[in-house]
């Protein structure tokens, strides 16, 4: 934020000073609002605050680009929270959880296939330490493994459970990886960004010409 800020006036946002900065009931791309805090609570909706990038000048309940600056209240939280669909257990319909379920829920079956993915529940760190306070509205849980990089990932396991179809020997040709990047490929670990593109290309080509798999059925479930 202070980065932001200093690009617009670089003696005018200090560090350790204290804002508000509400978090709006409508997202609003790239626009984060910030205002010097005050214990006040009836000047909070009445007051300016500035967008942190362009430097404009706005209030609570006005319009920008298109879009109502409805701030979040602690009574939208508990409804929200309120609404919250259980997405662990299945309704006693047998159907997923919706808003409005209610009775007595059921077990929801699980199917795990390999390779595992693995993922955490802590926040991301950049979200913590960003410019940006509206990072904090976490996108998903972090994914973890060996080495990973931005980038540098394993490939998606419906297509991994395909490439296993055709075989090390037949993807090595079909691509022009080598053995070992295959095997990577093969075992769900991280490979290069363009190996991977190259495998992908590969296992297509291979289904357009071969036999191919009807569907994803024969991916292998854990016992």
């Amino acid at each position: 934020m202070l980065k932001a800020l200093r690009k617009r006036d670089p003696g005018a946002a200090k560090p350790y000073n204290f804002a508000h900065s509400p978090i709006l009931l409508e997202e609003v791309p790239d626009c984060t609002l910030i205002a010097p805090a005050s214990k006040r609570l009836n000047e909070w909706l009445t007051r300016d605050y500035t967008e942190i990038h362009t430097g404009d000048v706005v209030k609570l309940g006005s319009k920008y680009r298109d879009k109502s600056l409805i701030p979040q209240t602690i009574s939208h939280t508990i409804w929200k929270h309120f609404l919250h669909p259980e997405d662990k257990s299945l309704g006693p319909d047998g159907e997923p959880c919706n808003e409005y379920t209610c009775g007595m829920l059921r077990r929801r079956p699980v199917v795990a296939m390999l390779p595992f993915n693995y993922i955490g529940k802590e926040m991301e760190r950049s979200a913590q330490e960003g410019e940006d306070v509206v990072v904090l509205e976490n996108k998903g849980p972090i994914r973890y493994g060996s080495g990973r990089k931005a980038k540098t990932r394993a490939a998606d396991p419906l297509l991994i459970a395909k490439a296993r179809h055709y075989g090390l020997r037949p993807l090595m040709r079909a691509s022009g990886a080598s053995q070992h990047a295959t095997e990577r490929f093969l075992r769900g670990e991280r490979v290069h960004p363009g190996t991977r593109a190259r495998l992908e290309e590969a296992v297509n080509k291979l289904e357009r010409n071969g036999p191919g798999l009807r569907a994803i059925k024969s991916a292998q479930p854990l016992p």
